[in-house]
């Protein structure tokens, strides 16, 4: 069974919804309703809640962990793209201005 995480607004949203309905089911006046005949169906209800509660919440799981995932993507593809950028071979890398200007002097000047 996949556990559930509660991270963002909506899954906490959801918990508590699912908190306050298992609440009101487990109340002396819902359960005095089915007690003493109708117990396994007072049970029933209350695993039925759960249930449901919990293929809302493993779905906004999957919803969320999927858009991180495609952040992740598109982090990494403009990570790789900064990398991939190849610096003119005869310019150095660096951007002192002492640097700079001996550069373009051995540039202007033939050896």
């Amino acid at each position: 069974m996949p556990v559930i995480e509660i991270v963002s607004k909506e899954e906490r949203e959801l918990w508590y919804a699912r908190k306050a309905e298992l609440n009101e089911h487990s109340s002396y006046k819902t359960k005095n309703q089915y007690f003493p005949k109708n117990m396994d169906e007072w049970e029933e209800k209350g695993k039925e809640i759960e249930r449901r509660y919990r293929q809302e919440l493993l779905a906004l799981n999957k919803q969320r962990k999927e858009e991180e995932r495609q952040k992740e993507i598109k982090r990494d593809a403009m990570r790789k793209a900064r990398k991939t950028v190849q610096p003119n071979e005869r310019m150095p890398t660096r951007f002192s201005l002492r640097q700079a200007a001996k550069t373009l002097l051995e540039l202007k000047t033939p050896r």
